[in-house]
């Protein structure tokens, strides 16, 4: 299977230490990875305490999206769907990172290859659930893992302990505004598998129809 990752969802798994369960978990390895042309220059890669201090959150995230970059593809330009891009242009909440996504995702359904989008960017998926003509966006449907729906599978194939363990770890590391909010309310100390599993619902009961 090959993944499509956008930015904002490598980030947050680097800063819990997740990236190799993610994989693990959608049976997967970092060379059927490829990400957005874009990070190094999004995520200021080049500049770490920049980088640090106002993307990534974290110096062990930085660190770790570093080794994810060795070894996984990079996206080129995405092949031209003229038809789609109409769409996406209709769609004011879907920025360029994620219409390069989209169109990678298009090209991979018309050719017949396996493939699964990783996105953070919920606003971008609640604005395709609401879109007026969905059908254009079948190609999208159950082919989506956003955050809450990566992390409902991490609970379930590694147990609710081991995953509140490093998102825990990773609220002590991270910049307290890079600290993702899902995160906040669905870990912590006082928390259960429960409450955790009903809040990561809850965040994503609005995209469903993707996921």
């Amino acid at each position: 299977m090959i993944l499509l990752s956008d930015n904002d969802l490598v980030v947050k798994l680097a800063q819990c230490d997740l990236i190799g369960e993610s994989l693990e978990f959608l049976r997967s390895s970092a060379k059927d990875c490829s990400v957005l042309n874009t990070i190094r220059y999004s995520l200021r890669l080049n500049d770490p305490e920049k980088s640090i201090a106002r993307y990534v959150g974290s110096a062990q995230a930085y660190e770790r999206i570093h080794e994810l970059l060795d070894s996984c593809q990079v996206l080129p330009e995405a092949p031209i769907d003229f038809d789609l891009l109409d769409h996406l242009n209709e769609i004011s909440e879907i920025d360029p990172g994620e219409q390069a996504l989209f169109m990678h995702a298009k090209d991979h359904h018309v050719r017949l290859i396996d493939y699964r989008i990783l996105t953070g960017d919920k606003r971008a998926l609640r604005a395709i659930c609401n879109y007026d003509q969905p059908e254009h966006f079948e190609f999208l449907r159950t082919k989506v893992t956003c955050l809450e729906s990566c992390m409902i599978g991490l609970v379930s194939n590694y147990g609710f302990d081991h995953i509140n363990q490093k998102v825990s770890t990773a609220k002590e590391q991270v910049v307290n505004s890079k600290y993702d909010q899902v995160l906040r309310a669905a870990f912590g100390d006082g928390r259960s598998q429960e409450h955790c599993v009903e809040c990561l619902q809850s965040y994503s009961s609005d995209i469903c129809w993707l996921l």
